[in-house]
């Protein structure tokens, strides 16, 4: 069977990609230098209560950017998908502290965060709700730079074993 309404899909998928990605929708983390070294996650999420309080119930799509030491331009490096049940513990499992079930981005967060690099985060909640794994594969597809998804790895792994080989 083939859908027939693709264009308004991805009309949306576009929709849904601008706004994510726009830079007034990012929000700074903040890592405080005590909280850091040694890595402290539990004073992290406390440092950052108001970011995961706007998250919670209010995220399913969501990218994270970083910016190294003193740099302002952030790059996208992730993009992710949650429910709205679970955003803030999604987020903080990739920002904070890490259950050690899931496939969260925590150690490339430490070790740029410690490196003094900037991160923040965009999200969006999308209606309904099963449309957010359809749109975030999209996403990555589109976004072969989000380097900490594992899809977008293998591509770029792949493409530098070809560019050694020839």
């Amino acid at each position: 069977m083939r859908y027939e309404q693709i264009s308004s899909l991805e009309a949306f998928l576009s929709q849904v990609e601008t706004r994510l990605l726009a830079p007034e929708q990012r929000v700074s983390v903040s890592f405080p230098p005590t909280a850091t070294s040694p890595w402290d996650g539990d004073a992290l999420a406390v440092a950052n209560k108001s970011l995961l309080a706007k998250v919670s119930g209010s995220a399913n799509l969501y990218a994270i950017f970083t910016a190294a030491c003193g740099e302002t331009e952030h790059s996208l490096r992730y993009l992710g998908k949650t429910t709205k049940k679970l955003a803030r513990q999604r987020i903080t499992n990739h920002l904070f502290r890490k259950n050690e079930k899931t496939g969260s981005k925590l150690a490339q967060v430490i070790a740029h965060a410690c490196d003094g690099g900037a991160v923040k985060i965009a999200w969006v909640k999308v209606h309904p709700e099963s449309l957010r794994n359809y749109l975030e594969e999209e996403l990555i597809l589109r976004h072969p730079e989000a380097d900490w998804n594992r899809e977008n790895r293998a591509k770029i792994k792949a493409s530098v074993g070809a560019s050694v080989v020839s």
